[in-house]
C-alpha cells in the first residue's frame, strides 16, 4: 500500500496547507507542505526497498470499476522512482524559493504546489490507461491556477494557452486509448494486457499518434511549444520550477514508458520522422535562446532544446540513446530548475530579468554568482556534469543507427555554449548593475547545494543512476544491435 500512501500524502497535505493556511499561523502552510513532500520522500524509500518482483520494486493493483475494466493499477520501477524523487523534491525547493515571494493566497498556493505534484506522481505510477489519462488532465488545473494567480504580466492569458494546448492534446490521448482499449475484445484498459495485443503496423502508427500528440505537446517538442515560453515567463517561480522540473518530464516518461510497450512496430516506422523532428526542435530552441534578452525566457527556451534531445533519444531505439534520454530529463531538471530558481531570487532583488540591465554579479554577490556559473556550466553541458552525461549518451547512441541525425545532435552541443556564456556573462561578469545585491540566503543556499550535488554526482559517476534505471531502458528497446 505505500504506493496509494505516495499519492495520497501530497493530496491531503496540500488540503492541509489550504486549512492551517486560514487559521493565519504564521508560516504554518509552508511548514505543513514541506513536511508532507519530506514525508512522501520517505515512504518512496521504503516503497524502493520492499521486495519487488525484479521487474518491479513495487506493485498495487485494486479494481475500481471492474464492469467498465478500470483498476488503481500502480508499479514503480527505477525510472518512477528517479521522476517521483525528483518531483518531491522540488516541490520543497519551490516552498523555500518562494518564500518570501508568495503572500496572497498563501494556502492555497501551497495546495496548488502538492496537488500537482500528486498528479504527476499518478501519471509516474498509472498503468491502467484511463487512470493514466484521468492524473495527465488533472494535473493541468493546480499548474493553470499558479500561473494564472500568482504569476506576471499576462498571467491569464499564458495560463490559458497552457490550458488549451494540453487539454486538446489530451482528448486526442483519451480518443486513442479509447480506441486501443476497444481491440482488445474484452473491456480492459490494462496497459500490461493491452501490450499482448498482435496489432497491424498501420494501426499502431494511428494509435501512437494519438499517444504521440499529448507527449509531445507536454514535451513542448516544436511546433508543439507555443505555450512553453510564455507559461515559463509569466509563471511565478514556483510554477517555471514545476513546469521544467516536472511537468516536461511527463511527456518524456509518456513517450519513453508507452511508445515502446504498446506500439513497438509503430515506433519503428514513425522513428525516422521523430529524430528529424527533434533535430530540428533541438536547433530552433538553441538558436532562439541565443536571441533571447530576457534570461527566463532564455532558459525556457533551452528547455525546447534539451527535451527535443530527449525524443530523439527515445526514437532512436537503443540501449545508449534511451540510457542518454532517461539520464537527460534527470539533469535537465536539476539544472533548468536551479536556474529558475536563481533567477527568481534575482529578479527578487532587481526588479529585472533583462540581461542588458545586469552584470557584475561576482563582485555584489559571490555565492549567487558561484551558484549560477555552476548551472549554466551544467546547461552547456560541461563533463562532469549530469548534463553531459545524458546528451552524449544520446549522441552515442543515434550514431549507432543514423550517423547524420548523430552530428545534428552533437552540433546543438556547440550552440548550448553560446547561449550559456551568453547568459552567464550577462548575469556574472562585467560591470556590477545594479551595484548592491544581496547574497544568497541559507533559504536560497541549501537548495542549490542540493541540486548542485546531484547534477555532479550523476555527471562524474552516472552507473548508479544507469542502474536504478536499467530495466525501464532494457524494456523499452526497440532496436536490439549486437
Amino acid at each position: 500500500m505505500a504506493l496509494i500512501a505516495l499519492l495520497l500524502l501530497p493530496l491531503l497535505g496540500g488540503l492541509a496547507a489550504y486549512i492551517v493556511a486560514g487559521k493565519g499561523r504564521g508560516d504554518a502552510e509552508r511548514w505543513v507542505t514541506i513536511v508532507t513532500l519530506a514525508a512522501t520522500l520517505a515512504v518512496l524509500i521504503l516503497a524502493m526497498a520492499g521486495s519487488g518482483d525484479g521487474r518491479w520494486m513495487a506493485q498495487v493493483m485494486v479494481p475500481w470499476v471492474p464492469s467498465l475494466g478500470i483498476s488503481i493499477n500502480f508499479a514503480l520501477d527505477g525510472l518512477s522512482a528517479a521522476l517521483i524523487a525528483i518531483a518531491a523534491g522540488l516541490g520543497i525547493i519551490c516552498v523555500m524559493a518562494s518564500w518570501r515571494d508568495i503572500r496572497v493566497d498563501s494556502g492555497l498556493f501551497h495546495a496548488c504546489v502538492c496537488w500537482t505534484i500528486a498528479a504527476t506522481i499518478g501519471v509516474f505510477m498509472s498503468f491502467d490507461l484511463l487512470v493514466f489519462v484521468f492524473f495527465w488532465e488533472a494535473m493541468l488545473i493546480p499548474s493553470f491556477m499558479l500561473i494564472a494567480i500568482w504569476g506576471h504580466g499576462d498571467k491569464e492569458g499564458a495560463a490559458l494557452k497552457f490550458l488549451i494546448f494540453n487539454a486538446v492534446a489530451g482528448f486526442g490521448l483519451l480518443a486513442a486509448v479509447f480506441a486501443l482499449a476497444s481491440m482488445a475484445g474484452h473491456m480492459t484498459f490494462n496497459a500490461f494486457e493491452l501490450a499482448e495485443l498482435k496489432l497491424s503496423p498501420t494501426a499502431q502508427v494511428w494509435l501512437l499518434l494519438g499517444f504521440s500528440l499529448a507527449f509531445l505537446v507536454k514535451l513542448s517538442v516544436p511546433p508543439f511549444h507555443a505555450w512553453l515560453p510564455d507559461a515559463h515567463t509569466l509563471a511565478p517561480t514556483a510554477g517555471s520550477i514545476l513546469l521544467a522540473g516536472v511537468l516536461l518530464k511527463t511527456g518524456g516518461y509518456g513517450l519513453f514508458r508507452f511508445a515502446p510497450m504498446l506500439f513497438p512496430d509503430g515506433l519503428a516506422v514513425l522513428a525516422p520522422y521523430a529524430l528529424a523532428l527533434g533535430a530540428a526542435g533541438a536547433l530552433y530552441g538553441g538558436f532562439v535562446a541565443c536571441g533571447q534578452t530576457d534570461a527566463k525566457r532564455l532558459v525556457a527556451y533551452t528547455s525546447i532544446a534539451h527535451m527535443s534531445i530527449v525524443l530523439m533519444g527515445v526514437a532512436a531505439g537503443v540501449h545508449y540513446a534511451l540510457a542518454g534520454a532517461a539520464v537527460e530529463m534527470v539533469a535537465h531538471s536539476f539544472s533548468a530548475s536551479a536556474l529558475f530558481m536563481l533567477i527568481g531570487a534575482l529578479y527578487e532583488r532587481t526588479q529585472t530579468r533583462d540581461l542588458r540591465q545586469l552584470g557584475g554579479l561576482q563582485q555584489t554577490a559571490p555565492r549567487f554568482a558561484a551558484a549560477f556559473a555552476m548551472f549554466c556550466s551544467a546547461l552547456l553541458a560541461l563533463p562532469g556534469t549530469a548534463n553531459f552525461v545524458g546528451e552524449a549518451l544520446v549522441v552515442v547512441g543515434i550514431f549507432q543507427v543514423n550517423w547524420p541525425f548523430a552530428l545534428v545532435a552533437l552540433s546543438t552541443l556547440i550552440v548550448s555554449v553560446v547561449y550559456a556564456t551568453r547568459l552567464l556573462k550577462g548575469v556574472v561578469f562585467g560591470e556590477a548593475r545594479p551595484r548592491h545585491v544581496i547574497d544568497l540566503s541559507w533559504r536560497e543556499y541549501v537548495p542549490v547545494i542540493v541540486l548542485s550535488v546531484a547534477t555532479l554526482v550523476v555527471g562524474l559517476y552516472p552507473q548508479s543512476l544507469i542502474a536504478l534505471l536499467e530495466p525501464a531502458i532494457k524494456a523499452a528497446l526497440v532496436l536490439k544491435l549486437p
